[in-house]
């Protein structure tokens, strides 16, 4: 990541959450993602009413960013980098995560770089979702 210039990754689930975390959940309409930065641990964010579940599988990163139906769960993303010191930079954004997800992000964060994490994912031995 460093040598790529990203200050993060963003994951949502699929294969490259689960070679990387370790973590298996399904997609639905509602926002579950990964942030891996560059450097500290992952952080979640995630439905509120998930959480329990969440904890049972989570074994990496213990920071977890709730949104309850009413929030902007995009906020919680833009929070968790500006909470890290990191406010703003390249966003590496595995291939599938889905168009409203990166849209909400990039509506959160306008002054950030938003590229493709595949070159690092690859390099990682990430299974290539794009």
């Amino acid at each position: 990541m460093k040598e790529a210039g990203l200050a993060a990754l963003l994951l949502e689930p699929g294969p490259t959450m689960v070679y990387l975390t370790g973590v298996r959940w399904g997609r639905s309409e509602r926002l579950f993602a990964a942030l891996i930065p560059q450097s500290g641990d992952p952080a979640w964010v995630l439905p509120a009413f998930e959480e329990s579940r969440a904890r049972e599988l989570l074994s990496v990163g213990s920071a977890l960013r709730l949104w309850q139906e009413d929030e902007n769960p995009f906020t919680k993303i833009a929070d968790l980098l500006r909470e890290r010191g990191i406010a703003s930079g390249r966003l590496g954004v595995e291939a599938s995560v889905r168009f409203f997800v990166f849209d909400g992000i990039r509506r959160q964060m306008p002054k950030w770089e938003y590229v493709s994490a595949a070159g690092v994912l690859r390099a990682a031995g990430a299974p290539d979702n794009g």
